[in-house]
């Protein structure tokens, strides 16, 4: 289910579900792609729930131009988003102008037996408001992490 305040980064007629991604109000929930590359289970077998993460956009990406990158708060990468969600939630980075944080919501997998350790985090998309002055009516919209 999309609700207001996120259905705006949905475009019309786009499915509100995403492949492995589930949004409640403005919180998505979502599993960590491309985790087995370039030694990124050494760094995700050092997680724990309710870790921070840093979420960023990579511009320069030469497989995917929306590509939202997942890394530790020391920068140590552990994957990225999944293309659908991150070509949703590319416009929300470029207007929020910052990284979003989020956090460590599961740890999947098994270093044991040939299986590999997955996670699935949580981000709160701020929300864009509006304020007034005192004494004039000018409008600014802003983005809050309330």
């Amino acid at each position: 289910m999309v609700t207001q305040s996120v259905s705006i980064y949905v475009k019309p007629g786009e499915a509100t579900v995403q492949p492995q991604s589930k949004v409640h109000g403005r919180i998505v929930t979502t599993r960590v792609v491309g985790v087995t590359f370039e030694d990124r289970q050494e760094v995700i077998a050092r997680l724990h729930i309710g870790d921070l993460l840093w979420l960023e956009q990579e511009p320069g990406n030469l497989y995917d131009p929306h590509a939202i990158m997942v890394t530790r708060n020391n920068g140590e990468q552990i994957g990225y988003l999944n293309r659908h969600l991150a070509a949703i939630l590319s416009p929300c980075f470029v207007k929020y102008g910052k990284p979003l944080i989020g956090r460590v919501r599961l740890l999947t997998g098994s270093s044991f037996d040939g299986y590999s350790l997955g996670v699935i985090i949580s981000i709160k998309i701020p929300k864009l408001t509006q304020t007034h002055t005192n004494h004039r009516k000018h409008q600014f919209l802003d983005w809050t992490e309330d």
